[in-house]
């Protein structure tokens, strides 16, 4: 069983949740957020990120946010992953999926999710750049 919330090295994928999720004949819309590390020559280069997370506090701040997202917009269900470790670049770190009646407001929460995630989950991220040097990144 693929868990709503989840923090940790294992990568479950978009794949996984639509196997795992029996969607409610009252869902028209599904729309999925997925982070992947990047670079970018404004961002120095970045070849890997090295996510660290203080586990059991973001699983219960990702909780907070999930059950949040589906009280404001009245979606049926939301799944908040996030990796730790090291990743490459290209790599998926961040997933965020949204079953909701209609687009509008299943956008919207899904926005939310990804948003409150990247402010308020104790989850930090350290860019190590082509030549070897790395920087810890400010939170949203």
């Amino acid at each position: 069983m693929v868990p709503k919330v989840y923090i940790g090295v294992e990568w479950f994928g978009i794949e996984e949740i639509v196997k795992s999720y029996r969607v409610p004949p009252e869902c028209g819309a599904q729309v999925t957020f997925t982070g992947i590390p990047r670079s970018a020559p404004e961002d120095g280069d970045v070849v890997e990120l090295h996510y660290e997370a203080y586990p059991e506090m973001a699983i219960k701040e990702m909780d907070k946010i999930r059950e949040e997202t589906i009280e404001r917009f009245g979606v049926k269900e939301v799944f908040i992953h996030h990796r730790i470790g090291t990743l490459k670049v290209g790599e998926p770190s961040f997933l965020v999926v949204v079953y909701g009646g209609h687009r509008d407001e299943t956008f919207k929460a899904c926005r939310y999710a990804v948003d409150e995630t990247k402010k308020r989950a104790p989850i930090w991220k350290k860019e190590v750049f082509k030549d070897g040097r790395g920087e810890w990144v400010k939170g949203a």
